[in-house]
């Protein structure tokens, strides 16, 4: 999981611990040996989390009966421990809700997701619990903001070297706008996540330029080059991403000190945009998180957001 997704499940997780006044502890084993992504809280931001060995995950790794039973009879397609009900299709997921019903996870030690959207019940897991899910949504971790704030503050030294770009923005009505492409143009992410459509981007920086005509844009894309060609307006725009920044993270940092966002269907530019500590910033969203997903996203965005359809 990338960036954006680890700080979901970090904050719902540290949300969990606040609550009930209990220790907190990060699983990053599946990080070990993974090439494409790598756990980088802790590098980037002001935190310094526990880490549960080997031999403390492994008192979670309860029987589940449902899955047993399934991988019995079907031992050529079997349900893993970390599989989630929403994540499955067909008879499998139908398997994995009714489940649920009968014995709903938020009361065991190991917590399994069960569906996308806010779980209200998720408080009333045990003090002594494994969270297993991706907990997108804000209102896991409301009202404690100021405590996950705290822990996002990006560490000084990683962002030093930007105080040019960084005065240009603060001065300015500075909108950002994050474009992103790369993996979402693979036939199977495109299916699923689907790709934000240049119009949504021109029809957002309409809506911010009406109530201010006077806005300086910044743009943060992994396809510059092609936003450069397709991205159209009379007002100003600076292209951040390879021409002032060199990593990614750099343009994470920009865009939560922009005035107001313009976001893609990403968790990077939507921690970005939740992180802006402007009160009076317009976040402007695409209506699909996903394209063609089974999955319910209601409780992705904050109530204050705009959201456009794409």
């Amino acid at each position: 999981m990338g960036l954006g997704n680890q700080m979901f499940q970090y904050a719902a997780g540290k949300a969990l611990s606040l609550y009930k006044r209990v220790p907190f502890k990060l699983d990053v084993s599946s990080y070990e040996g993974y090439g494409l992504r790598k756990f980088e809280l802790d590098s980037l931001f002001s935190i310094q989390s526990q880490k549960v060995t080997k031999e403390e995950v492994a008192k979670y790794r309860i029987f589940q009966p449902v899955k047993s039973v399934w991988n019995k009879f079907f031992p050529n397609n079997r349900l893993y421990f970390y599989h989630l009900p929403y994540e499955m299709s067909g008879v499998k997921r139908t398997v994995l809700q009714l489940a649920e019903l009968v014995s709903p996870s938020y009361n065991k030690r190991t917590f399994l997701e069960p569906y996308y959207h806010f779980n209200p019940n998720f408080f009333k897991a045990p003090d002594d619990v494994f969270l297993i899910g991706y907990w997108m949504s804000w209102r896991y971790f409301e009202k404690f903001d100021k405590e996950i704030r705290q822990d996002f503050t990006i560490r000084p030294e990683l962002i030093s070297h930007l105080k040019v770009i960084e005065e240009k923005i603060l001065e300015t009505n500075s909108v950002s706008i994050h474009i992103r492409r790369s993996d979402f143009t693979t036939s199977k992410n495109a299916s699923l996540h689907g790709l934000v459509p240049i119009h949504f981007y021109e029809e957002a920086i309409k809506e911010i330029t009406s109530k201010n005509s006077f806005s300086q844009f910044y743009v943060f894309s992994d396809d510059i080059d092609w936003v450069k060609q397709n991205l159209h307006s009379k007002y100003p725009i600076t292209f951040v991403s390879n021409e002032v920044t060199k990593t990614a993270f750099e343009d994470f940092y920009l865009m939560t000190i922009c005035k107001h966002n313009i976001i893609a269907n990403s968790t990077f530019s939507w921690w970005a945009a939740y992180l802006n500590n402007n009160p009076n910033k317009t976040v402007i969203a695409p209506q699909k998180w996903y394209n063609q997903s089974p999955y319910n996203y209601k409780d992705v965005y904050p109530l204050s957001w705009k959201i456009l359809s794409c």
